[in-house]
């Protein structure tokens, strides 16, 4: 069995980093102690933060970060340290944040090959994932969770967030041997994302559920997905599931979150730092059916319910624009259709 999951978490305030030194040959050292090696008029900060979206039957996903690496146009490679900081990103949801890199001073530039090293989980140490199982060592896919590339002005500052697509990219054997992939998961620039809240009518719930019996889960609970596509994707019968290489003319979601309900009662979901642009949101409550590795839409038994139609991401001004969508019945009108799925 696969366990999926996915929660929105947002790194942004735990580690101050200031480039110091610079070194010779084609890499530079950094260490986390406070210097000035240049002057501001030849440095710009870059502030970097993570995000994820929370897990069923996962209590913990312990990353532990080692350094922040990253090339610039001459081919020098630049390391900075993180310090082995260790957190849960299942802690940080929504606009919750933590930072893991907070103000670093890095000469002026362009800078590719971005990203940041994890200590890999051995069972003892390392990056680890807690269920009802016990705690299972955690192995990230090349070692790293990687950045978009970027650029710095001088005395300019700039923030980044990466999304780490749990749902898509957290994955176990039979024997709980935990791996992350890349699936799912990307970065942005601050300044040109914002988040997506939806409100969901109940009588999908209800709806789906009622569509669904046959296929009702052990437990009883059936597991209510938002799923978020491109702007290519123009109605329900082109939603797929999360496989990577969908069939019958279906497009893979970019991005999955849990649908949720407040005190009240009220069903929604939220999906956060999402890049600037135009989207489409499906709906279904058979997400426990939904294995990354397969495409279950066609040889399984999962579908898609409900076409909540398109949204458009606007950013705003300054970045981190709330976007709220009804997804449903809502006041005098209808927005979505239904279907089978199939």
């Amino acid at each position: 069995m696969k366990m999926m999951y996915r929660s929105w978490l947002f790194l942004s305030a735990c580690a101050l980093l200031t480039a110091c030194g610079g070194g010779s040959g084609s890499s530079s050292n950094n260490s986390v102690t406070p210097t000035n090696p240049t002057t501001p008029e030849q440095t710009g900060s870059v502030t970097v933060a993570l995000t994820d979206s929370p897990m069923s039957g996962v209590t913990t996903v312990g990353l532990q970060l080692h350094e922040l690496v990253m090339t610039d146009a001459s081919g020098v490679e630049h390391r900075y340290s993180l310090g082995d900081m260790r957190f849960n990103l299942m802690d940080y949801q929504g606009s919750d944040s933590i930072n893991v890199v907070d103000g670093l001073s890095i000469p002026v530039g362009d800078y590719h090959d971005v990203y940041m090293t994890v200590v890999q989980g051995d069972g003892n140490n390392g990056c680890y994932v807690e269920d009802g199982q016990g705690i299972h060592a955690l192995q990230v896919q090349d070692d790293e969770l990687p950045l978009m590339d970027f650029s710095v002005a001088a005395a300019q500052q700039y923030s980044f967030t990466m999304e780490v697509g749990l749902y898509m990219g957290l994955n176990h054997d039979s024997n709980y041997n935990y791996s992350l992939s890349h699936d799912g998961s990307w970065s942005v620039n601050n300044m040109s994302m914002g988040h997506l809240m939806g409100n969901v009518d109940p009588q999908w719930i209800a709806s789906c559920e009622s569509t669904n019996a046959a296929l009702t889960p052990t437990s009883g609970m059936f597991s209510h997905m938002a799923y978020l596509y491109p702007d290519t994707v123009t109605s329900l019968a082109q939603m797929g599931d999360v496989y990577a290489a969908p069939t019958d003319g279906r497009v893979a979601p970019v991005a999955v979150a849990p649908m949720q309900q407040d005190s009240a009662g009220n069903w929604y979901f939220a999906m956060g730092y999402l890049p600037a642009g135009t989207y489409r949101v499906g709906y279904s409550c058979l997400g426990d059916l939904d294995n990354p590795t397969t495409d279950d839409t066609t040889n399984g038994s999962f579908t898609m319910f409900a076409d909540a139609g398109s949204v458009t991401i606007d950013a705003g001004t300054t970045g981190g624009t709330q976007t709220v969508m009804q997804c449903g019945m809502v006041s005098g009108g209808h927005y979505g259709m239904m279907g089978n799925g199939g």
